[in-house]
């Protein structure tokens, strides 16, 4: 470990622990003990047992039950698994996000769903130096993003159900939509007209049009988006970036096998 970053950084140390035990234990084939876990990374004894009680409680690592002896488990594997799809999906996006960015010169993004959330997985950055720009990684409510409206709209009307009962409604601006009943009704028009709008509903002076992305078996499974300053989104034509972001999505969905009706 760098140990001047770990200085200069804000870090939270049993989390690092954490991380060097998932380390230590996939390089081991058999799996490993308490004690052997604790003595190799020069850890307490009763501070490593509360970290693996942790990663166990969660499925990250399990434990043999007869030698006690402790090993990757399948919740790290449904993670990898999640993590190599979306690596797949953002491999065979970029292509599909640099084009789009290069016709409208406004950064274009590629969010999936994530719990109750979206997830900002790809981004293509516009040359412009006053520009829309969300950290890879980021997360941003559904309800009141382009994105995360485009995907919820398409998703089955149990799960639009469950969502709404989770969503905790802040009035981020004076557009955000802040009831369940108004993004329903915002729904119907999504799905009418293909695409989503953010009108400055997240951040004042941002606007956003978004598209959903479905797979071969007909599912939405993410969203591409444009988004800017709003005065210049208004000086480009919005119809005319709309246009550009759908005809994107149709691109990219028909390249995941999606064949539409």
């Amino acid at each position: 470990m760098d140990n001047n970053n770990e200085k200069n950084t804000k870090t939270i140390g049993s989390v690092i622990k954490a991380i060097e035990i998932l380390e230590e234990l996939a390089e081991s084939e058999k799996g490993l003990g308490l004690t052997e876990i604790s003595n190799s990374l020069n850890y307490g004894v009763s501070a490593t047992y509360h970290l693996l009680n942790t990663l166990k409680l969660h499925n990250i690592i399990e434990q043999n039950k007869k030698n006690k002896k402790y090993r990757i488990g399948v919740g790290l594997f449904r993670i990898s698994s999640k993590a190599k799809s979306q690596y797949s999906l953002v491999n065979l996006t970029m292509p599909f996000l640099d084009k789009l960015r290069a016709i409208v010169d406004e950064t274009s993004n590629l969010l999936v769903l994530d719990g109750y959330e979206v997830l900002y997985i790809a981004q293509s950055e516009s040359t412009k130096l006053l520009k829309m720009f969300t950290q890879l990684g980021a997360k941003a409510p559904l309800y009141c993003t382009g994105g995360g409206k485009a995907i919820l709209a398409y998703k089955p009307l149990s799960f639009q159900e469950h969502a709404l009962s989770k969503i905790n409604f802040i009035k981020y601006t004076e557009n955000t939509i802040v009831t369940a009943d108004s993004l329903r009704k915002e729904f119907e028009i999504i799905k009418k007209q293909g695409y989503s709008i953010d009108n400055e509903e997240r951040e004042e002076g941002i606007t956003c049009a978004a598209a959903p992305i479905f797979d071969c078996y007909g599912e939405v499974i993410a969203a591409v988006s444009i988004s800017g300053p709003s005065y210049r989104i208004k000086e480009k034509d919005l119809k005319s970036i709309i246009s550009s972001v759908v005809l994107t999505a149709k691109e990219i969905s028909a390249n995941l096998g999606y064949m539409e009706k």
